[in-house]
């Protein structure tokens, strides 16, 4: 459901596609994603069976919008751009065999080598902190990102063919152009559509866009690569029409798309509220809000308090989100969980349970988000051999880094979400830190405004980090795994591999993820075990008695992210010669 969104005066121009030969309207600007949602198309990938995958994750990571455009295999629909007269069609479970009778032609794209002083990988807000202080620097820095434009995950902006009136865009738009600009006119270099598929030790990095393959050789390597929504396994999370809370806020904030006429929200944390308070404001019928933490009480008011005398206002941006959900009468459900979704074909209804099962409530919808916490996008530097720990809390496994970013490999830094989550503002103050110290370590002597600004960053850095802090003592929940899963429930999305079987294939003999994946196959789907990781980890653990540790989950691996084997093999011809 196309929707207005405040300070974005109108959509690109009109354009039409086809979709499974039935023709749609689109407009420029748009992914293939926003605009089969906006038509009312959920249903991308066919799975083996009989089911359909849609959008889930919204930025590349879990490869459940795979779509076929105009006859080219396997384009991920939420980072592919709409253009007119596509014609598009459901993604097979498989790729088409090729004829092995002749010779298969590849088509070879030039490669390119590259030596930058620094490579910055990802452009969200540590990402583009880093690249900003490192260009006005005079260091020669290369900004590299997936996305076809800079902003991240918190930061993206409106479609560049959409007519914006800047100063009537909320904060966190114009905050993230801010910072756009800053980038932009440091001086530092940037590459965007281009996937890093290879790591070969801190100094060679291989990775490809649509044109050329890249040969990488950085002096540094400042890894900004963010996180990705946790999965929750529940019956009906594979159906079209249920979304992270990221995918749902990607869809409103760049493409003014609503996930759904009517959308009900489930998770734990702020950004869930956030969702359902600009959907509400462009409009959206939003159904309700289950969060696990019980938010309303006299603790809660107390921290609250806390939060005001550290950033006065994000507190009260907070405030803000509740008493619109308010003032629209969306019920806040404190303390329930998403217990399962259903429908045919796409989402039809969700039941939501006390986490005591006390009691459930039921809503009719047509789309979902959830977002139960997130996971950091650590395969490169876990392939770089960066230290790991396991966070107390969440249990996902960070880079251990110092307070500044630099790791146990020298040249190796880190700064954002890839080491622990800790949000936008914690990510754009650790860039600037980084920053300034890694100029530090090439021996750049700083001005006096410089050393200040050094100064203001580490205090934010260090207020922002106890902000944090207290904001998850208010939304303390209990952190669901498979609790919620059935014995049929799909597990591993990729394969539709289900709970039974995982578990079937776990002996006392099943050490790691890598020994279940042996057996049962889980993990070896396209998003490499991204999402089935954690259950796999919790029942070996549950099994064998041995704590989840540094080597619990899947090893990384090359290539990183699913890649053409001509690029593969190009770049291997290239490195043997």
């Amino acid at each position: 459901m196309r929707v207005k969104v405040k300070g974005v005066d109108a959509y690109g121009p009109p354009c039409t596609f086809e979709f499974n030969g039935k023709k749609q309207d689109g407009v420029i600007g748009d992914s293939i994603a926003s605009a089969l949602i906006n038509s009312g198309e959920y249903g991308l990938r066919n799975t083996e069976g009989t089911e359909k995958r849609g959008v889930f994750c919204g930025m590349g990571v879990c490869n459940e919008c795979l779509v076929n455009v105009n006859g080219e295999e396997g384009l991920l629909a939420c980072m592919t751009q709409l253009k007119p007269e596509m014609k598009i069609t459901n993604q097979r479970q498989h790729i088409s065999k090729p004829n092995f009778e002749s010779e298969p032609e590849i088509e070879q794209l030039p490669e390119i080598a590259l030596s930058p002083d620094v490579l910055i990988i990802g452009a969200g807000p540590a990402g583009m902190s880093v690249a900003a202080k490192l260009g006005n620097a005079g260091k020669q820095v290369l900004l590299i990102d997936e996305r076809k434009a800079s902003g991240g995950q918190y930061f993206k902006q409106p479609a560049t063919d959409f007519q914006v009136s800047e100063a009537k865009l909320d904060s966190q738009y114009r905050k993230g152009k801010a910072l756009i600009r800053k980038f932009e006119k440091s001086g530092a270099k940037s590459l965007f559509n281009m996937k890093i598929w290879g790591v070969f030790g801190p100094e060679k990095f291989l990775g490809y866009d649509n044109t050329n393959r890249y040969v990488i050789t950085p002096k540094h390597i400042v890894i900004a690569t963010g996180a990705f929504e946790r999965g929750l396994v529940f019956p009906g999370w594979t159906l079209p029409g249920v979304l992270t809370t990221g995918a749902g806020q990607s869809l409103l904030r760049s493409y003014q798309v609503s996930a759904g006429n009517r959308v009900a929200i489930a998770g734990n944390g702020p950004l869930n509220l956030q969702l359902a308070a600009e959907l509400i404001r462009a409009g959206v019928d939003v159904a309700a809000i289950a969060e696990s933490a019980k938010l309303f009480n006299v603790k809660n008011l107390i921290l609250g308090g806390l939060l005001f005398l550290r950033s006065p206002k994000l507190a009260l941006t907070g405030v803000g989100y509740v008493l619109t959900i308010a003032r629209a009468k969306t019920k806040i459900l404190p303390g329930y969980v998403v217990t399962r979704v259903d429908g045919k074909e796409t989402v039809e209804s969700v039941e939501f349970k006390k986490l005591d099962k006390s009691s459930a409530k039921s809503f009719k919808i047509d789309a979902i988000t959830i977002g139960y916490g997130f996971i950091p996008s650590n395969e490169i530097a876990r392939a770089l051999g960066c230290d790991h720990e396991v966070h107390e809390r969440w249990g996902y496994l960070g880079a251990k880094k110092s307070f500044v970013g630099s790791t146990n490999i020298p040249n190796v830094w880190i700064a954002g979400d890839g080491s622990g989550i800790n949000g936008a503002q914690v990510a754009q103050s650790s860039g600037n830190l980084l920053a300034y110290a890694l100029l530090a370590q090439e021996g750049v002597r700083k001005s006096l405004s410089d050393r200040l600004s050094n100064l203001v960053s580490n205090f934010q850095l260090r207020n922002q980090l106890g902000f944090q802090k207290v904001l998850w003592k208010i939304f303390d929940a209990p952190i669901l795994t498979d609790e919620l899963a059935e014995e049929e429930t799909v597990v591993c999305r990729c394969l539709s591999i289900s709970y039974s079987q995982i578990k079937a294939g776990i002996s006392d003999d099943t050490l790691s993820a890598g020994a279940s994946k042996r057996i049962s196959r889980v993990g070896m789907g396209r998003c490499q075990g991204r999402y089935c990781s954690p259950v796999i980890q919790k029942l070996i653990a549950e099994n064998s008695g041995c704590e989840i540790d540094e080597r619990s989950g899947f090893a990384p691996q090359m290539p990183i992210k699913p890649v053409e084997i001509g690029v593969i093999a190009y770049s291997q011809e290239s490195s043997n010669e």
